[in-house]
């Protein structure tokens, strides 16, 4: 090899070595502009099953959502074989979206 092909070969080579040394792992949840990880805590997007809402609030899963408050709080689920249950959290999840950054889900006694 000449000397050309060596510099670029080794320019190369560390290239790839500090690009795949300090890139981020796959990235883990929080989403949405509240950050909230909902039920995939710790996981990263690809390991989760779960779909979220584009604001993060609103985590689905096989007929099955989990809704989470502004700050992270449990706050209620939904699903479509209780049906009075879901409209009741349906409508705290209007308030939730609607409300600024409060622990309703603390207030109503569900867990972070």
């Amino acid at each position: 090899m000449n000397s050309t092909v060596k510099y670029l070969m080794t320019g190369a080579a560390a290239f790839a070595a500090l690009t795949f040394t300090s890139a981020p792992q796959a990235m883990a949840y929080p989403v949405g502009p509240w950050g909230v990880e909902g039920p995939c805590k710790g996981s990263a997007p690809n390991q989760c099953p779960w779909s979220h809402s584009e604001d993060g609030l609103t985590w689905s899963y096989k007929g099955h959502s989990t809704h989470y408050d502004k700050l992270g709080n449990y706050v209620c689920n939904t699903n479509q074989w209780e049906p009075a249950r879901s409209a009741l959290c349906t409508g705290v999840m209007t308030l939730v979206r609607a409300l600024p950054p409060i622990p309703v889900g603390e207030l109503l006694g569900g867990q972070s």
